[in-house]
């Protein structure tokens, strides 16, 4: 059952109490023009109480309507938001990664507002609006059948170049959509690149770049409003046709005694009162159109399922020592098909040590990383933990099973406190500041304005990179998890603030799974295994001096990137 239906019947209430009192306007016109020719003012009191009673009517009905209207369409956008996010945090990497933030802040916002303007055009057009134009029309033909019936063969006539204006704005809507994503991508993109426009003053750059777009934004809806204008003028001149006819009608009836004055005042009257409903039901059409449009972009959104997700009968994973198995790991990223980022990767970790990757850029070493939470899937082999298929435990199990901490910092517009606490929801105080303690972090945050409560704005704009790091690794910490996947963890990091980190890291991994990726040779010297990578694939694996004594590829990055700490 629709699940606000009680909303809508109040809704649907207030419209027909809002309809019934504005068919009684004519009615009370009527009775004025023939009371008062008739009796010359003696019940003019009665008439002029008549018609303010029947304002103040109207004006409450109104009034109800209109917030139990907004209301039940405010709701929807908001709950239509909800469930948009949701599926969108859920989605995978890979399919957040094939559209900009900005086009995903689109699809919430822009597209939302579209689908909110034509649901509430809906119920106070289609509903309320074709209410009052059935009881007026009932209403004329009341007071004047003959008359009504010439009307309402007028009106017709315009139904074809609606439709035709309709479909011309739905196509120019989708347009207009799409240009609004790719604005607020633009909008986003250059924001967060501040840094990078101002140290090379690539202001008017940006600013000729954002300004196109709002052009094009500007052409597009000017074209919309174009095509809806074309509405207006149509009805109003087939307005101003039935009126005057009905007036040439009304002349001759009257003259020949058929019909009163008093009749012919309260029909114009309901004439005149279903003028502006019939040209909003006109109008209806556009904004059900550009609603359409946002609609199938919508749920385009929320209908794709995401590719990573719990298999039927999917258990929890049961961690013991935490050994994790690479066995023939293959992957190719949907942009890359031809290209595979790792191939036939095979390794065993047993539980409690640490596992260095080491290569190039681009040799798939935080592909490995990725595979192993499943933020990616394997596109050939397997991943065990504990002897266990990470494919067939519970995502919510298996995440919660692993710590990550990237060189790419996530942290949150919030507190000092909140950002670490996300670490474990529900921490204790003493939990967090012992968990600062062991990243090295506990020092800085205590000399900030207010210690642990100190904001840290968007993306922790207010802390050094060092700083910044240093509560990734406290959240980490804080989570306690049995794996934890480091990748390139301490390259914001200077020699002193890295010692200290690193003196951490060496307690906190002791008796845990660790998986490394670093360039820096003082992150992975004390490893317990060293694999070098290229092209997805291991070429060399052994202790550091074991490494270095074989003078090979490890000993080469060694000496010339590995070393440069």
């Amino acid at each position: 059952m629709f699940p606000r239906w009680r909303a809508l019947l109040v809704a649907f209430v207030w419209m027909v109490l809002f309809a019934a009192t504005t068919s009684g306007y004519p009615l009370i016109i009527k009775l004025s023009f023939d009371t008062l020719l008739n009796d010359e003012g003696a019940n003019l009191l009665y008439v002029l109480g008549a018609i303010i009673g029947i304002t103040f009517a109207r004006s409450l009905f109104l009034y109800q309507q209109t917030v139990s209207s907004q209301k039940i369409v405010h709701r929807m956008a908001t709950d239509l938001q909800k469930t948009a996010f949701t599926h969108l945090i859920r989605a995978d990497l890979a399919r957040l990664g094939r559209e900009t933030t900005g086009r995903f802040v689109s699809r919430l916002t822009n597209d939302i507002a579209f689908i909110q303007a034509a649901a509430l055009a809906g119920l106070n057009t289609a509903v309320r609006d074709t209410m009052m134009i059935v009881a007026l029309v009932a209403t004329m033909f009341y007071l004047d059948w003959m008359m009504s019936l010439f009307v309402l063969c007028v009106y017709p006539i315009a139904a074809l170049p609606i439709i035709v204006i309709s479909e011309r704005l739905r196509r120019v809507a989708k347009r207009t959509q799409s240009e609004l994503g790719d604005m607020t991508s633009l909008l986003t993109e250059k924001v967060s690149g501040a840094r990078l426009i101002k140290s090379f003053q690539l202001e008017d750059y940006a600013a000729d770049r954002v300004h196109g777009s709002f052009e094009q934004v500007f052409k597009l809806r000017m074209k919309a409003v174009r095509n809806r204008a074309r509405l207006d003028p149509m009805l109003e001149a087939l307005g101003g046709l039935a009126v005057a006819g009905v007036i040439a009608f009304a002349f001759w009836r009257i003259s020949s005694g058929i019909s009163t004055v008093g009749d012919f005042m309260g029909f114009v009257t309901a004439l005149l009162m279903a003028s502006q409903p019939i040209r909003a039901i006109g109008n209806l059409s556009g904004r059900v159109q550009e609603g359409l449009a946002a609609v199938e972009n919508f749920y385009a959104l929320i209908d794709e399922p995401p590719s990573i997700q719990d298999k039927p009968g999917a258990r929890t994973i049961e961690i013991k020592q935490g050994s994790i198995q690479f066995d023939d790991v293959s992957f190719v990223y949907a942009s890359a098909p031809d290209q595979a980022a790792v191939s036939h990767f095979t390794l065993n970790i047993p539980g409690g040590r640490t596992v260095a990757l080491v290569g190039r850029s681009g040799a798939g070493k935080t592909t490995i990383l990725n595979l192993v939470p499943r933020l990616f899937d394997c596109t050939g082999g397997r991943i065990l933990i504990d002897d266990q298929d990470t494919r067939d435990v519970t995502l919510t199990s298996l995440r919660s099973s692993i710590a990550i901490v990237s060189q790419d910092v996530t942290l949150f517009d919030d507190s000092i406190r909140a950002n670490i606490g996300l670490g474990r929801l529900g921490a204790g105080e003493d939990d967090i500041i012992a968990s600062a303690k062991a990243a090295a972090a506990h020092e800085f945050i205590m000399k900030q304005p207010n210690g642990y409560d100190t904001q840290i704005g968007d993306q922790g704009m207010r802390l050094s990179g060092g700083q910044r790091q240093r509560l990734a690794l406290a959240r980490a910490i804080l989570k306690d998890a049995p794996i934890l996947l480091l990748d390139e963890a301490t390259s914001a990091l200077d020699t002193e603030s890295e010692k200290l980190v690193q003196d951490a890291l060496k307690r906190f991994t002791k008796n845990r799974t660790t998986l490394v990726v670093a360039h820096r040779l003082s992150t992975v010297r004390d490893a317990d295994m060293i694999c070098v990578l290229d092209q997805g694939k291991i070429i060399e694996t052994g202790t550091h001096d074991d490494l270095i004594a074989k003078d090979s590829v490890y000993a080469t990055l060694a000496q010339s990137q590995l070393v440069r700490d």
